[in-house]
């Protein structure tokens, strides 16, 4: 018999008993790859989603507000109930929470082509 007439048999190859111990460890590194992907994705989807980012900063704009309001009427004791109502009726007015929208949009329109170059 030559070498030949053995090719298109198979040889049976001994795995070394270690070998289990290295797919694991393989599978357990894919997996943490894959989880890292998902992590590195979703960052990506999040800083692409502007109209979330400028969602977000409208709400905390609008929270900085109520607290700075808060605190001058702590400050003025309550003050008058006539000052009280015509302060809450132009904070209340659909222009100012547009206007801070249409700020916090430019900041951050502005952040975003300052970072490109």
């Amino acid at each position: 018999m030559t070498a030949r007439d053995h090719v298109g048999e198979p040889q049976p190859v001994e795995q070394p008993e270690e070998q289990p111990d290295e797919r694991e460890l393989l599978r357990d590194e894919i997996e943490q790859v894959r989880e890292d992907l998902g992590e590195t994705v979703e960052a990506l989807a999040n800083k692409a989603d502007l109209k979330g980012q400028v969602h977000g900063k409208v709400e905390d704009t609008k929270a900085q507000v109520q607290e700075k309001v808060q605190e001058v009427k702590e400050q003025f004791g309550g003050g008058e109930p006539a000052a009280s109502s015509n302060l809450r009726g132009v904070l209340g007015s659909p222009v100012v929470p547009g206007a801070v929208a249409v700020l916090c949009a430019v900041l951050l329109l502005r952040s975003i082509l300052r970072g490109r170059r």
